[in-house]
């Protein structure tokens, strides 16, 4: 047997010792959790069980894990989509900038009608407009 819970009330985790207000599980169910849980999902406490869940099917108010609703679980997807999506456009807005710095230096055509700096600032504008939509 296993348990799953909290003794200080921040940090569950999984103990071989019961305590107060710890969920019992068995070792079969442990390994299944476990398991669920290298494929992404995350382990909490809900209506004295222990489950494994997507991220953003439940949130957690007030010490207290609560099931979202369908539309509020897809709010918060895109919420945490828009958010990688930000970084991912943060980072490529600096690797721009490094080329326009290069391409600044060393002016050259990209092709027949445009150079590296134009070409680069086209991406930069369509970035920026993106990253404008999402973050609104």
């Amino acid at each position: 047997m296993k348990y799953y819970g909290t003794k200080n009330n921040k940090d569950y985790g999984f103990y071989l010792e019961n305590f107060d207000n710890a969920i019992e599980i068995t070792d079969e169910y442990w390994l299944e959790l476990l398991d669920r849980q290298n494929k992404g999902k995350i382990i909490i406490p809900f209506n004295n069980n222990v489950i494994a869940v997507n991220e953003t099917e439940y949130t957690f108010e007030d010490g207290v894990w609560k099931k979202l609703s369908s539309e509020q679980a897809q709010c918060k997807q895109l919420k945490i989509q828009n958010a990688i999506r930000i970084n991912e456009i943060q980072s490529e807005l600096n690797d721009l900038d490094k080329k326009r710095i290069r391409a600044l230096a060393e002016p050259s055509l990209k092709n027949d009608e445009q150079t590296w700096l134009e070409y680069y600032n086209t991406q930069i504008i369509a970035l920026r407009q993106e990253l404008e939509q999402i973050s609104e």
